[in-house]
């Protein structure tokens, strides 16, 4: 454990990552709305708007969570997995919570967050998971490339019909789509991202460096991959679930040295505030769209007003009900100590 990284304020920014990742999400929902209209509608409008939709990735932005998740469950975690009890009821409580006054709240409107529930199973299967596979006796490595090799086999049998329609370049039965694999199965192309986070909490020492050039460079590079993916997915039928596992190594090198950076860097202390509510944000986001279009239009002059609503009531949501979930999960948590 020398050198490894193990002061806690090296996890600063990491809620300003969150809540980026978190309103990329935000952002593709809003510009992939089938009611979304153009207003006006001329080209300049058209070209913004087409920008605005390619950059925003929410798929390539859950992939950069589920490192982020891997990264810091491993980092804070892995001295405690002995005491299952106590380890499952923080994280479980702390997802499924929230997770459920969403659902309630969603009864009465077809549960529109459930086009983002497919990531919260991967995540509470990665949490069941990762006490277990700490235990195989083989180097992280190891484990990550084992995972990956299964997940390409999954893919051949979940996604056979897309590699088939980028083969023949042809839209029949294509699919598109990171979760094609369905809620039981998706985890299983997904754990590789997730153990690519693992592997960043076990590669970071305290003398390491970096520097801003160094990730700017980073930072443009997975923005323009994410964009590519996006454009490939669109034109030329290379679906998400065949390419986002290898966006992943990218944003392997990406996280690992903005957290590295992250104790050069000053920290501003506004998006790093919102970022603690990015949870809330992920999964209230969903049915704070539905309910604005009952009032107005979604267009491109209304979705600044769904942005800025969806984070002001994400957070009054983190403060309301996450924020007192962290304590309850805590709690509890604390009763398995006794």
């Amino acid at each position: 454990m020398d050198k490894k990284v193990q002061c806690i304020q090296w996890l600063n920014g990491l809620d300003s990552l969150r809540f980026i990742l978190a309103l990329v999400v935000l952002l593709s929902h809003i510009f992939t709305h089938p009611d979304f209209q153009l207003i006006p509608n001329t080209e300049i409008s058209g070209i913004i708007y087409t920008l605005i939709r390619i950059i925003s990735n929410g798929t390539a932005a859950v992939i950069g969570f589920f490192i982020l998740s891997g990264f810091i469950i491993h980092y804070t975690s892995k001295l405690q997995v002995t005491q299952l009890k106590k380890f499952y009821a923080r994280r479980f409580i702390r997802i499924l919570g929230p997770l459920a006054v969403v659902f309630l709240l969603g009864y009465r409107f077809g549960h529109p967050e459930k086009g983002v529930v497919w990531s919260l199973l991967c995540e509470l299967i990665f949490y069941a998971l990762y006490p277990f596979i700490q235990k195989i006796n083989l180097n992280w490595n190891s484990k990550l490339i084992i995972s990956f090799l299964v997940s390409l086999i999954a893919i051949y049998f979940f996604a056979y019909h897309d590699i088939l329609a980028m083969v023949n370049q042809s839209a029949n039965h294509y699919h598109g789509y990171y979760w094609q694999a369905g809620p039981l199965y998706t985890w299983i192309i997904g754990l590789p991202c997730w153990l690519f986070g693992v592997k960043i909490a076990e590669d970071i020492h305290s003398d390491d460096q970096t520097s801003f050039k160094v990730v700017f460079l980073y930072r443009i590079s997975v923005l323009i991959c994410s964009v590519l993916l996006h454009f490939l997915k669109e034109e030329y039928f290379i679906s998400y679930i065949l390419s986002m596992n290898f966006f992943a190594i990218l944003c392997y090198y990406w996280l690992k040295n903005e957290i590295i950076y992250s104790k050069y860097k000053k920290i501003l202390r506004f998006p790093e505030q919102l970022g603690k509510s990015s949870y809330s944000l992920y999964i209230f986001h969903p049915l704070n769209i539905l309910l604005i279009h009952k009032l107005i239009q979604i267009n491109n002059l209304t979705s600044i007003l769904i942005v800025i609503t969806a984070i002001i009531l994400s957070y009054i949501f983190y403060l309301l009900i996450e924020k007192p979930f962290h304590h309850f999960a805590r709690f509890i948590g604390n009763k398995f100590n006794q």
